[in-house]
């Protein structure tokens, strides 16, 4: 048996532990970029309507050969760390900005 194979394309893959990455800086102010009808709150449908528009707009990438939504609704509910259903400024956090913990 033979088999030819072609590579059809090529999507560059995201950092270990990461479902989505920016392309360059984060934008100053991101939290009031995402809250769009300014009441302090970040829900749902603004936070998928932000990352989508990141990912379209070529700013940000999601991981590639995983469901778009899926990855968007894990990230809001790990930053909903008090589980309300929406996300304020003050649980909003990056993960860069976040601590690192040896484990023990």
């Amino acid at each position: 048996m033979l088999f030819d194979v072609e590579l059809v394309e090529i999507e560059e893959g995201l950092p270990e532990g990461y479902m989505f990455i920016w392309n360059d800086e984060v934008p100053p102010g991101l939290f009031a970029e995402m809250d769009k009808d300014n009441n302090g709150e970040v829900e749902p449908s603004e936070f998928t309507d932000y990352i989508m528009q990141q990912v379209n707009d070529g700013k940000g990438r999601l991981a590639p050969g995983f469901d778009a939504y899926r990855i968007i609704d894990n990230m809001f509910t790990n930053q909903d760390r008090n589980g309300d259903g929406k996300i304020t400024e003050e649980e909003f956090k990056l993960k860069a900005d976040e601590a690192s913990h040896d484990e023990l």
